[in-house]
């Protein structure tokens, strides 16, 4: 099958994980014998790549970012110029190499993507990675399963921009003022998009609980729309040399590390975690909890003994998780599918997760890592505690964890239901 990929984000531009799955993806399907290009903007980079494996053409944008974790103001995404590039782009991709399927790997992808399709009369489907084709904060699924009935532009502005505003802006009365437009304008993109997402011929979610809240909101159609996860790493373990130097680059000899990879916000339920070190250390002075991936200062409570890390190179973090003891997803939010509990599983180490959106579907409690009630630190600390103190059930659970993933977020599975997803929508 030949097909094309288009994203806004590629590595080497990769803020976050779903880049890197994306290119997962792409390799894996052409290790299977078929054909991908993908194409995204240059940011900067080459025109075009080609290689053993996937093509990649990145079409000219104004705007230039750092390889690594630069992002775009949305501003540049999303605007009817973007659009219309990467609509060029994909037309010319796909009849370069008679494409069967187009496929928007990400949310600012599906304009440009459906209209190249329309125009060639190709079947167009969509990967939706997280909430933001509904609402632009989606502060609602911080307290409820599902976005509540009464959605609206008028809701946005009324009740939960000023929940945003205090937790995630601060003070200053224009730059408030500015973030209010933003969310209205963002509010419309997203109804824009809502009206494309309806008309494609497949809608694919990473979890089952993003499709459901997709689905429950009144976005997409059920019978068009399938679950394919994400894939989880593959290949060889980190060398253990490599292991000795993060444990020494981190200072972690005799201590017992938990790592949290993330913002410390309230949606990746940071304070949640914050609360449950506290406790955690006073049943246990060794722990050392590595913050790895913040970008902005944090005030951290005193006591437990934090290590705000930084951002490690991508390379670098499956010996990052192989060097801890405990790895931590305490989401409050309906996180999509991380890709913590996938990273850490690849190589053998367990994740406490919360019980908020697609992580559940990545851990077997008690089985490949435990699963807490989102927002409970309590429950959190006591999970943590439980890991700590029973190394064999640490390395049971990591073991466990290892195998569960090859099986089901392994490329044979993920690549047959994305094959068969396309064959349907095709028939």
């Amino acid at each position: 099958m030949k097909i094309v990929f288009a994203t806004e984000y590629y590595p080497p531009f990769a803020r976050g994980g779903s880049p890197w799955s994306i290119q997962l993806l792409a390799a894996a399907l052409v290790e299977r014998g078929h054909t991908v290009s993908v194409v995204t903007p240059g940011w900067g980079g080459p025109g075009r790549e080609d290689g053993a494996g996937s093509t990649v053409v990145r079409f000219p944008v104004r705007h230039r970012l750092p390889t690594g974790a630069g992002l775009a103001h949305t501003s540049v995404l999303v605007n009817p110029g973007f659009h219309l590039r990467l609509r060029r782009a994909v037309i010319e991709e796909a009849r370069r190499i008679d494409a069967d399927v187009i496929h928007a790997q990400d949310k600012h992808a599906l304009v440009g993507s459906y209209l190249a399709g329309r125009r060639l009369a190709r079947p167009v489907f969509v990967t939706l990675r997280d909430v933001g084709l509904i609402c632009p904060i989606t502060t609602c699924l911080l307290s409820h399963e599902f976005v509540p009935a009464d959605c609206s532009a008028l809701k946005l502005q009324r009740e939960c921009a000023g929940f945003y505003l205090d937790h995630y802006i601060g003070r200053g009365r224009l730059r408030r003022a500015r973030v209010r437009l933003n969310l209205a304008l963002l509010y419309a993109d997203t109804q824009l998009k809502n009206l494309v997402l309806r008309r494609l011929d497949g809608v694919v979610g990473v979890s089952e609980r993003l499709l459901e809240i997709y689905l429950r909101s009144g976005h997409g159609r059920r019978e068009r729309s399938r679950v394919v996860y994400s894939l989880s790493p593959v290949g060889e373990p980190p060398e253990e040399n490599a292991v000795r130097a993060m444990r020494a680059r981190l200072d972690l000899e005799g201590r017992k590390a938990i790592v949290y990879v993330g913002k410390l916000s309230i949606g990746k339920g940071g304070p949640v975690f914050l609360q449950a070190a506290e406790r955690v250390a006073r049943v246990r002075p060794d722990a050392l909890f590595l913050i790895v991936g913040a970008d902005s200062p944090v005030t951290l409570p005193t006591g437990p003994d934090f290590r705000l890390v930084g951002r490690i190179e991508h390379e670098a973090m499956a010996a990052l998780y192989r060097a801890a003891d405990v790895v931590v997803v305490p989401s409050v939010g309906a996180e999509a599918l991380s890709r913590v509990p996938l990273e850490a599983a690849s190589v053998g180490r367990p994740t406490v997760g919360a019980r908020a959106g697609g992580i559940p579907e990545e851990i077997v409690d008690g089985e490949t890592g435990l699963v807490v009630e989102r927002g409970d630190q309590e429950e959190l600390a006591r999970a943590i505690l439980r890991l700590l103190e029973d190394e064999p059930l640490r390395l049971r659970l990591g073991g466990n964890a290892q195998r569960f993933v090859a099986e089901r977020f392994g490329p044979d599975a993920v690549v047959t239901a994305l094959l068969a997803t396309y064959a349907e929508a095709r028939r």
